[in-house]
């Protein structure tokens, strides 16, 4: 039974689990929780507690497509007109074409394919032609200039006196070696020109370098035999002497010196050469004609010249090839051509000769330039060129004076007495001369 003031027990109390409220007789209110139950709500992740987990077996989803139209099959849709009168390719042993079939027309696809190569092939070679040809000779004749005179007044601007004073002399620049270009060593090979080594060449500045002995095998190379105890000094007994000796040895050190070499360094050593291209018609011009090697080569060219001193390239190949013997296995017709190719400028297929020349051989050096500038000087007459029988008369070697005249194409000395000789023919003489013959008794 019930007491006096309780009430039984309402819907919300059972749902909830509750009983009825405490009237001092052990009895609770229907909203007093009881001790087991609790109105926190579970945790979303359901008592998880690394997000990162994956399930090892996907949840298995319901496709709505599958379930009305059913599972996609693999097989292709065709419509019936398609399949009538197809050929059944399930049995593959049944031959449907013969052998001869088959190598005729794997005939016919490879003749196709190197007629279309070779079209190809024509039209790629006519789209990296060169053209060299202008306008002259179809809407004008280019004048020759070996026939065309200069004016006789010439109007004559002084802009560059005024801004830069009068011209320089070009003597003490050929005493400047740090100008010093050598065309024929490999580029690898060449050391560069700086100003710490021009310091050091000059005596009069060398004391202002900070710099260590320039005695090794390169210009940049460390010195430190100095830092060295005398345990580890290898090359005298005594470290004193042995540095007294080397310091004294400094002023002939010439620190412009270069290691040259016309083949590639190492890293380079794979690529084709036009240095090592040069070097092997260097030594076979030396080979065959001997100390006036370039003066024949350059008589060879210049016969077979226009009055312009063009010459074509299969000309110069000629040339190299039958009276100067060159080989293929010594000089490739590929590299050959190229560098012949970049000595053509106005025309297309040929070629100066004397830019040839000035390619080939190696370059006259600064002091020696020098020599022939000045020996030209005491010879120039008033007109500003020399006459030939006033140098040879200077000759006292016959064979020399022999060499000379045999340069200028002739046998004897009176044939080429009178010839005028400009300073820059005077010049080229000596650059043919000087890689196999001393000029120095020439120049004296």
């Amino acid at each position: 039974m019930l007491e006096l003031g309780s009430s039984a027990p309402g819907p919300e109390s059972l749902r909830f689990g509750l009983r009825s409220p405490s009237n001092g007789h052990g009895c609770r209110s229907r909203f007093e929780p009881h001790a087991s139950d609790s109105r926190g709500h579970l945790p979303r992740s359901g008592l998880l507690k690394d997000w990162t987990k994956v399930p090892p077996v996907p949840r298995k989803g319901d496709d709505t497509f599958d379930r009305v139209y059913g599972p996609k099959s693999t097989l292709e849709w065709e419509p019936a007109s398609a399949t009538i009168g197809k050929v059944d390719n399930s049995t593959p042993s049944i031959l449907r074409e013969g052998p001869l079939n088959v190598a005729l027309k794997t005939a016919h696809y490879g003749g196709a394919e190197l007629d279309v190569q070779s079209e190809e092939g024509i039209l790629e070679e006519m789209n990296q032609a060169r053209y060299f040809e202008t306008t002259t000779g179809v809407g004008h004749q280019k004048p020759d200039y070996t026939v065309a005179q200069k004016a006789g007044r010439n109007s004559r601007r002084y802009k560059q006196e005024i801004f830069c004073g009068p011209e320089p002399d070009v003597m003490p620049s050929l005493e400047n070696e740090g100008l010093e270009v050598p065309f024929h060593a490999h580029y690898s090979r060449v050391d560069q020109i700086t100003n710490t080594r021009m310091f050091m060449a000059d005596p009069e500045f060398r004391g202002n370098v900070a710099a260590s002995a320039p005695t090794g095998v390169g210009p940049f190379h460390r010195n430190a035999q100095f830092t060295k105890g005398c345990d580890k000094f290898i090359l005298h007994v005594h470290k004193d002497e042995g540095l007294n000796e080397m310091y004294q040895r400094l002023p002939e050190t010439n620190p412009m010196r270069q290691l040259g070499g016309e083949n590639a360094s190492d890293p380079h050593a794979g690529i084709p050469s036009l240095a090592a291209l040069k070097g092997a018609i260097h030594r076979k011009v030396q080979e065959v004609w001997g100390p006036l090697g370039y003066v024949n080569l350059r008589q060879r060219l210049c016969e077979l010249c226009d009055h312009e001193g063009f010459i074509r390239k299969s000309d110069v190949v000629e040339v190299l090839r039958e009276p100067l013997g060159l080989s293929e296995e010594e000089v490739e017709a590929k590299p050959l051509d190229v560098w012949l190719c970049q000595l053509c400028t106005m025309k297309k297929a040929e070629l100066k000769a004397s830019t040839f020349m000035s390619s080939l051989r190696p370059a006259l050096p600064q002091k020696e330039k020098r020599r022939v500038l000045t020996a030209f000087k005491l010879l120039q007459g008033p007109n500003g060129s020399a006459r030939l029988g006033d140098w040879l008369q200077r000759l006292d070697d016959g064979d020399l004076k022999q060499t000379v005249i045999f340069a200028f194409g002739a046998e004897d000395e009176e044939s080429v007495a009178n010839t005028a000789v400009t300073e820059q023919v005077f010049l080229e003489l000596f650059s043919d001369l000087a890689p196999f013959a001393d000029i120095g008794p020439m120049l004296e």
